[in-house]
């Protein structure tokens, strides 16, 4: 190899390094902002429709399982969260948590179940409802 090549490879190197480097900041910074945007409306639909507890997702989905809607989100996204509260925290923890801890946890409880979540809608054919269970936690009390 000569220096004209070494020099040419060098600079493309760094040339694609930059590339690189500027895609992936741009990238980070927009998931950043997505699960940011998603955290604050999560945490907004809790303080505002009054659902701070396990108990209070339990009775909104898993109360009149006549709606095939509500049972699969009962089923397949509510149980398995009510599931991981119950592994991560006491009766005693759950029922004193206050509206941003319970929102902090839910918002962990869909991540750390989202696999399960995920498989169970595919089960049922109902992936849509995970949208709408995250539109229906975006929702604002005057919308209910």
């Amino acid at each position: 190899m000569d220096k004209e090549t070494i020099i040419i490879g060098a600079v493309a190197l760094i040339v694609v390094l930059t590339v690189v480097r500027y895609i992936t900041k741009k990238a980070f910074k927009i998931l950043l902002a997505l699960i940011v945007l998603f955290a604050a409306g999560l945490f907004s639909y809790i303080y505002l429709t009054g659902i701070h507890t396990v108990a209070g997702l339990e009775e909104r989905y898993c109360e009149d399982l006549s709606d095939i809607k509500d049972s699969l989100k009962c089923v397949c996204i509510v149980q398995p969260v009510s599931e991981d509260f119950h592994e991560r925290f006491s009766d005693e923890e759950l029922e004193n948590m206050n509206e941003i801890t319970f929102a902090k946890e839910l918002s962990k409880a869909l991540f750390n179940k989202r696999k399960i979540i995920n498989e169970k809608l595919k089960e049922n054919n109902a992936l849509h409802l995970l949208k709408e269970f995250k539109d229906d936690i975006l929702k604002t009390e005057k919308d209910e």
